[in-house]
């Protein structure tokens, strides 16, 4: 079945379920509140009980939908975590090839991760109980080394693979 395809009935589904959820309820409310008052809402076309019995059958294959719609959910939510989790390790060995390309010191490579990670100078400096001043001057030498003008160079030179990634994986949808 094609994705799109494959959406729309699952969204149908779910919906006529929630629409069959909705009418048993009804149904039961209404029972109830007739049982209260001492009603009797027999018909003579079909049983009390035997529309009690469709409705609980109704109610168990909605429920039986949603049930299979929610394992489907977690099991989608559950490989996207270990797709990113994969795209996370893969990033971070391209970034470490990187550095080892650029000949980057491991006190140089470890600045040069915070430094894509968002951390400022003072927090790499407290992070590495150093100056900032020193922060400063191994982030010029990285930026040297690796031809970039700096930390915004530094952070789309990685970013710009993922983001092309992502316009080939939208357009081939």
């Amino acid at each position: 079945m094609r994705p799109k395809l494959k959406k729309s009935y699952e969204a149908q589904s779910l919906i006529i379920s929630f629409l069959v959820i909705g009418v048993c309820e009804s149904f039961f409310v209404l029972d109830v509140v007739a049982d209260m008052f001492h009603v009797d809402i027999d018909t003579s076309w079909i049983s009390h009980n035997l529309i009690e019995s469709i409705l609980v059958i109704a109610l168990a294959v909605a429920l039986g939908v949603i049930g299979l719609q929610i394992k489907r959910l977690l099991r989608e939510h559950r490989e996207s975590k270990d797709s990113v989790k994969v795209a996370s390790g893969e990033l971070l060995a391209v970034i470490h090839a990187r550095f080892e390309e650029w000949q980057l010191s491991p006190s140089e490579s470890e600045i040069a991760l915070l430094l894509i990670k968002g951390f400022s100078a003072q927090e790499i400096a407290d992070l590495r109980n150093t100056r900032p001043g020193t922060v400063k001057s191994q982030s010029s030498t990285i930026y040297q080394k690796a031809g970039l003008r700096g930390r915004n160079e530094l952070v789309a030179f990685f970013v710009e693979d993922l983001l092309a990634g992502e316009q080939i994986m939208a357009s081939g949808e």
